[in-house]
């Protein structure tokens, strides 16, 4: 059976409580998505936010058979027509399309990735064993239903029959941390700038009695936090999960158990169940499972092809893997530069750049023939273009010529906090 079938078991069950406090059973979801769908057909593109009409409307269309692009309300108009324009409606799609994200989460790129229903399926199934989610648990949405790791949280906890909180609520309104108090929320998810945010608000100070379970996705979280959040969960006899995934595998890959999280440091874990890891002989991180999706999307033409991927991900993200089976990062493929015959990681320079400065806001760009830009919305940092320099010549031998210190206002992000690299 799939998550989003009726499930007699599930009927009278708390699905959701929402912004307004309005609780919704399992029985009361279904009903009310048949009524809001009735007579959906053909390619649908909805616009979706953390609220219950948002998930009945959901869970039916793929109930419905009816292939679902997800988007967010708050995509501009414009992109939204170029979307409708380039996909919805009748047309011929594949009986296995279930479901069209883009890559981004929420720019609105036309280029979309094409999953199966069993896709979304098998890495439920696979996330809610890792995990161990039951119907005791009460995570609150902390990311966009829209992006794959924020959609991923609703799938897993709806197939387990649990209770979502769904709010729009941000960290920084009280609103939230009320919600989190009155309904014993047990769970939260958040990418690395979601943990920034808890360091800022002193999340690891609080009295969370409920909170059980953190789990963090959608980029690399900075080592020192990473240690910070496994040491805290220890102590205090939580649970601290590091994960990693791409929209291309339908949401996640690996991870590592808690128990690891320490010892293993920077690491993004092993894989998850049913799905095989292996580097390429240039060093690519390749991935084997059924939650490998079926291809992308460009064009309306593009919705009834196959399977292109074959259960096979090439991840475009360059790895190592220890002796225990542990994998590590090292650098996305296309984040290299070749400067002065050196290869560079581009990801690498940024984070050591942030750990001298002690500043999490600088993103690194670069090209062979332009060298290394320094992008920052730290005044302060900008004005050490000096001492940057330095460090330049000296841990990575690139002249200063080559280094260019550029202070912005604001680092472009999307809305699940990863930095828009195209935009700078």
């Amino acid at each position: 059976m799939y998550f989003f079938e009726r499930n007699d078991n599930y009927i009278n069950r708390i699905a959701c409580i929402d912004d307004e406090g309005r609780e919704y059973t399992y029985g009361q979801l279904w009903d009310w998505g048949d009524e809001l769908t009735e007579g959906a057909h053909g390619v649908v593109m909805l616009e979706c936010s953390n609220d219950a009409e948002s998930l009945a409307r959901y869970l039916a269309l793929l109930r419905r058979r009816c292939p679902v692009i997800l988007i967010g309300k708050s995509l501009d108009d414009e992109a939204k027509a170029a979307l409708r324009d380039a996909y919805e409606g009748d047309c011929e799609t594949s009986p296995e399309l279930g479901l069209l994200l883009s890559t981004s989460g929420s720019t609105g790129d036309r280029k979309l990735v094409r999953l199966s229903y069993s896709n979304i399926q098998a890495n439920c199934d696979s996330i809610v064993e890792y995990l161990g989610i039951t119907s005791d648990e009460r995570p609150i949405t902390t990311l966009p239903m829209e992006y794959t790791y924020g959609l991923s949280v609703i799938h897993t906890h709806i197939a387990a029959g649990a209770t979502v909180i769904l709010t729009n609520k941000t960290l920084f309104q009280k609103e939230f941390w009320e919600m989190v108090e009155k309904y014993e929320v047990t769970s939260m998810a958040g990418v690395p700038y979601t943990y920034e945010m808890f360091e800022r608000l002193r999340l690891r100070s609080m009295d969370l009695p409920h909170l059980k379970t953190l789990t963090q996705a959608g980029g690399h979280l900075h080592e020192e936090l990473q240690k910070k959040y496994a040491e805290w969960a220890a102590e205090t006899g939580r649970r601290f999960f590091v994960m990693y995934g791409q929209t291309e595998a339908t949401a996640r890959m690996s991870y590592i158990p808690p128990d690891k999280c320490i010892e293993k440091t920077g690491s993004i874990g092993i894989p998850v169940p049913g799905g095989r890891m292996e580097i390429a002989e240039d060093g690519e991180l390749i991935y084997f499972g059924a939650n490998v999706s079926l291809g992308y999307a460009r064009s309306r033409e593009d919705l009834a092809l196959g399977d292109e991927n074959g259960g096979c991900l090439r991840t475009g993200d360059m790895a190592r893997v220890d002796e225990e089976g542990y994998f590590y990062i090292t650098g996305r493929k296309k984040r290299f530069v070749k400067i002065q015959g050196r290869r560079i990681s581009l990801d690498k320079v940024q984070e050591d750049l942030q750990e001298a400065f002690a500043c999490d806001e600088i993103i690194c760009t670069g090209s062979d023939d332009e060298g290394i830009t320094v992008h920052t919305s730290s005044r302060e940092t900008a004005d050490r273009e000096d001492e940057i320099a330095v460090m330049f010549m000296e841990k990575w031998q690139v002249r200063p010529k080559l280094v260019h210190v550029r202070y912005i206002e604001e680092i472009p992000r999307n809305a699940s906090g990863k930095v828009l690299y195209s935009k700078l």
